[in-house]
């Protein structure tokens, strides 16, 4: 049996299928690792998920690029994480139903979870604390705004802003802090 993980990758990667089938067990714990993270190991639907795993194995062996200079091994490992995170959030919102009994009240209701796992009493609460941070950001100068804006709604980074404001990346930050203790200051005299 081959043992040098890096041949294997390599001829997995040139269409050999009995070096990728050896390769699908090697990645196999990883891939039930992930699988565990969010399903129990005696649900029913882990062994589905885990062929699913494979297909996703082998097609990015189609996508892997090793020109970018990373592993082939670190390269499924990232993968493998979000593919299992991405299958859990879609499960999750496809397992999302509230049926409601006779004998239950509206107030049961609220507190049922909605599709994003806020219960819609918190989503009310949460909307009017947005409501109330939006009108005390226009409470800030046009300066203050300006960087809460670039670095919370375009998630752009700081050191990126400061290049776009040409200024030191420094007077970014200290904008930013600047801006937010006005926030709560704002916030906190509302209360």
């Amino acid at each position: 049996m081959i043992s040098d993980i890096n041949y294997i990758i390599q001829m997995s990667l040139n269409g050999d299928k009995k070096c990728q089938e050896i390769l699908l067990e090697t990645i196999s714990p990883l891939i039930y690792k992930n699988i565990y993270l969010y399903w129990e190991p005696s649900d029913p639907i882990t062994e589905d998920l885990a062929q699913e795993g494979y297909e996703f194995v082998l097609r990015s062996l189609d996508e892997y690029d090793p020109e970018q200079n990373v592993h082939f091994l670190h390269y499924i490992k990232i993968k493998i994480i979000f593919f299992y995170k991405n299958q859990y959030r879609s499960s999750k919102k496809s397992r999302k139903e509230i049926s409601l009994s006779n004998d239950e009240f509206f107030s049961e209701y609220l507190i049922h979870e909605s599709d994003n796992s806020q219960c819609a009493l918190d989503k009310i609460i949460s909307e009017e604390s947005a409501d109330e941070l939006r009108k005390n950001i226009d409470r800030l100068t046009a300066y203050d705004r300006e960087i809460i804006y670039l670095y919370y709604y375009e998630l752009i980074p700081l050191h990126e802003i400061s290049k776009l404001l040409n200024i030191p990346y420094s007077t970014a930050g200290g904008r930013k802090q600047h801006a937010i203790k006005k926030l709560r200051k704002y916030l906190k005299a509302k209360k």
